[in-house]
């Protein structure tokens, strides 16, 4: 940040010629302070004022240098404002290509700093705006190529499995192949209905589509509990449901919480492995919230992918390999749906037990 030669050079002029004006202006004061010259030398009248009329030369004296002084505030205050100009040019050229951001630096002329101070919350807002570009530029990116993969495997397996139905339709181990075929369908079937509906969660608009109605909380779990009777069963796990107290109303989108709830529990299934029970527990933490957990006692979630359960495409890699066919969005769908709901849901986890617990307001408040 440098003025140029230049600009220093008309800087310097310009300081020259207006205290030469300033001592022109002075002396033609003095001098018309006289009524009559007793001298035809306009220095020794310059030193007879001053013998015999101090007070006038004083104060024209002083009112020369408080001219001066701020003609010189007022050359360098130009100057002040120039270089501030290169500097918003240099942060302007540099904003999003420093790896460190540095700030305007602040100059002497203190009615300056809060212009400096306003143009640097201006550039840190828009390197922040540039960054969150970038960084969901990033993650559209990482989405798709995390979609892809997700959808080539099972849709690879399903041509491979047709195909060898094609190329013998009568053979022995037809209906196998048909049976897996199938079943890869329906993997890619619920891929696609995940990431439909994690658009939809992450859309700025989601919290207004919500249909909030009234709804018996307990009356839901309980539902919940019999929908899956049959694959509690085929899983030796048993489902179960308590609130306290045994009826709870809130308001919310009932199919939105149910979805919600059946995640948890799918994901219960999917993932804990030597878990004998799935409960699913509602309790009065305050006069307008209510708790929910869903606990099961299976294989506890490691430590380090506690804080990462809740991200998309985030699978614990003791899951990776269980062939477990999950898309990776699930919980994240869950996070979405709890927050538009102005809850919260976080993830314990231990060698007993672990819960996801869900925070919800009776009556949400838009």
């Amino acid at each position: 940040m440098n003025l140029s030669v230049q600009g220093w050079i008309k800087l310097v002029l310009k300081m020259l010629a207006g205290t030469l004006a300033i001592a022109f202006l002075e002396i033609g004061a003095l001098l018309m302070t006289q009524s009559h010259f007793e001298t035809q030398d306009w220095l020794k009248e310059l030193q007879l004022i001053q013998q015999h009329h101090l007070g006038i030369f004083v104060i024209v004296t002083l009112g020369a240098f408080v001219l001066w002084l701020w003609l010189m505030h007022t050359l360098l205050e130009h100057v002040a404002m120039e270089l501030l100009a290169i500097q918003i040019d240099q942060r302007n050229e540099n904003l999003f290509n420093d790896r460190e951001f540095s700030l305007l630096h602040k100059m002497f002329f203190v009615h300056l700093r809060p212009l400096i101070q306003s143009m640097n919350n201006n550039f840190i807002a828009a390197q922040m705006a540039e960054l969150k570009v970038k960084n969901i530029e990033n993650s559209k990116d990482e989405m798709i190529g995390n979609v892809s993969h997700d959808l080539r495997t099972p849709l690879t397996a399903l041509i491979g499995y047709l195909g060898l139905v094609k190329l013998d339709p009568e053979g022995e181990q037809t209906e196998k192949y048909v049976n897996i075929a199938y079943d890869k369908a329906e993997h890619m079937k619920t891929l696609v209905e995940d990431l439909y509906e994690y658009v939809q969660v992450n859309d700025h608009n989601f919290k207004m589509q919500l249909h909030m109605v009234p709804l018996n909380l307990s009356a839901m779990l309980s539902q919940l509990v019999a929908n899956y009777e049959l694959e509690s069963k085929q899983h030796h796990m048993e489902v179960r449901a308590q609130t306290a107290p045994e009826v709870i109303k809130m308001a919310g989108d009932q199919d939105r919480l149910a979805r919600v709830f059946m995640n948890l529990i799918s994901n219960a299934f999917k993932y804990g492995e030597g878990a004998t029970y799935i409960e699913l527990s509602a309790s009065l933490i305050s006069d307008n919230t209510v708790e929910v957990r869903v606990t099961n006692d299976g294989q506890r979630i490691p430590e380090e992918a506690l804080g990462h359960v809740f991200d998309r495409f985030y699978r614990v890699e003791s899951s990776r390999n269980l062939n477990t066919g999950g898309s990776g969005l699930g919980l994240a769908i869950v996070g979405g749906i709890i927050e538009a709901h102005n809850g919260t849901v976080r993830v314990e986890s231990n060698d007993e037990a672990t819960s996801f617990i869900l925070t919800l307001p009776l009556q949400l408040e838009v």
